[in-house]
């Protein structure tokens, strides 16, 4: 594999997107300068691109070429030697920069031209096929560097893309790629990598370690965003607060639910913000509109009946077991007492050790409450809005991601969503919002998170 360090000069006319580009590629917002208007960029400036923590490419940003027409009747200016090629041409200019000032901004693109392995043109594909841009694609032309054409705001510019691939097409550039910096896909990025593979052969293998490096980064990624969210969703779940019987003490333990909910999805949301490599600001955040529940735990279902081990028919889930139980907590029974009741002492002790708060709490007239389960899929439906979002945003994006919540149904929830909501709320002590002692994370709740990562990933 050739290990030299291979070098990208990103070119284009003035304020079409290059800097835009670079910061997508490198993941990092804070490369260059971007103002919505030309000339932002005056100097080259570089970076690395990585793989094995050791640099594979380093991409230059350069001025944009503001006066191509100036710039190509120059350099073919008084040229007594035809058979002087276009290398000579720049070389010679290069050489007399000093008698031309008023293309300082260009000689310095035509110095990056020379010195790099390959040459990314960025066109607006918003702007028509004007002469000067034909004039800056004859000038890349002397360079004699292997040139991709990248077709930058497709969504915006889709009427011009045809037009644009005939143009370059008749200057033989067939090797374009379409990469929009505003609306990311992943899958555009690995074509510029492909084109440039077919376009430098001989670091074919360097970029194809470049290529199975990002593809990786890219699902561990995804990986890690999809376990945030189960996180997210078992700890909402779990989270609930006791109140006493009364008006006063509902409210505040609902105020406490929502400032706790808003809290993990805060939480959840700079994770997945890092993880992106985005920023706080980047998001428009609207409250979740919490609604609280009051904890409905049914002990005696059949459901948590079956949960112990016990048949349909049985007394106990007749309902025999019903007071049993609710009499054993509130005398403090030991298990040797409670084998007087019959045949279910040994399933009784088991749901007083499971059950206990919630027992106490029915006998002491009590209540949980805790998000009911359209908070919590809103929560949920939010959550996959904004890994899209963030999947499919560059990083040269200047608008925000508004995360309402008018758009959000049920309707394309897991078929197992309901049974998770329920299995978390029978572990509160999975939510570090409910102050337990008994350890976060479990192997039954890690066991959880998992199951719900592979459902996301089958879906």
């Amino acid at each position: 594999m050739n290990n030299q360090l291979l070098s990208v000069a990103v070119v284009g006319h003035a304020n079409t997107g290059k800097t835009s580009l670079i910061r997508t590629l490198l993941r990092d917002a804070d490369f260059g300068e971007i103002e919505d208007k030309a000339g932002t960029t005056r100097h080259v400036e570089g970076a690395e691109i990585r793989v094995d923590d050791s640099p594979n490419i380093i991409i230059y940003d350069t001025p944009g070429l503001e006066d191509s027409i100036h710039l190509l009747t120059t350099l073919n200016r008084d040229r007594a030697n035809d058979n002087d090629d276009g290398i000579e041409y720049l070389l010679d200019l290069i050489k007399h920069e000093d008698q031309h000032p008023d293309l300082n901004q260009e000689i310095k693109v035509l110095k990056a031209l020379l010195s790099n392995d390959i040459i990314f043109y960025v066109i607006d594909v918003r702007e028509p096929i004007l002469g000067k841009y034909r004039d800056e694609l004859k000038v890349l032309s002397y360079a004699a560097k292997p040139i991709i054409p990248v077709l930058n705001f497709i969504e915006a510019g889709e009427t011009n893309i045809n037009a644009w691939k005939i143009q370059l097409a008749r200057l033989n550039l067939h090797a374009f790629v379409s990469f929009d910096n505003v609306i990311f896909r992943f899958a555009d990025e690995m074509k510029i990598y492909q084109k440039m593979q077919t376009l430098l052969s001989h670091h074919e293998q360097q970029l194809e370690h470049l290529i199975v490096q990002r593809k990786q980064q890219w699902q561990e990624r995804e990986n890690a965003a999809q376990s945030l969210i189960a996180t997210l969703l078992i700890e909402a779940a779990a989270c609930r607060f006791k109140a006493e019987n009364n008006e006063k003490s509902i409210v505040e333990a609902s105020d406490k639910l929502q400032s706790s909910i808003r809290f993990l999805e805060t939480q959840t949301l700079v994770q997945l913000l890092g993880l992106y490599q985005f920023k706080q600001q980047d998001v428009d955040l609207y409250d979740l509109p919490i609604q609280e529940g009051r904890w409905e735990l049914d002990l005696f279902s059949l459901e948590t009946a079956q949960e112990f081990g016990l048949k349909a028919s049985s007394n106990f889930v007749k309902g025999a077991g019903v007071g049993v139980a609710v009499d054993l907590v509130a005398a403090g029974m030991t298990l040797g007492a409670a084998a007087a009741v019959g045949g279910v002492a040994g399933v009784l002790w088991g749901v007083k050790q499971r059950y206990y708060d919630e027992l106490l709490a029915k006998i002491k007239g009590h209540r949980f409450v805790c998000a009911d389960d359209l908070t919590l899929t809103v929560l949920w439906n939010r959550q996959f809005k904004l890994l899209s979002a963030l999947q499919q945003r560059g990083h040269a994006s200047v608008s925000k991601i508004h995360l309402d919540d008018s758009r959000f149904t049920g309707s394309s929830l897991p078929k197992s969503f309901l049974k998770w909501l329920k299995l978390a709320r029978q572990h509160p002590q999975w939510s570090d919002t409910n102050n337990s002692s008994q350890p976060l994370m479990t192997k039954e709740k890690n066991t959880l998170i998992l199951d719900i990562c592979s459902t996301i990933n089958r879906n």
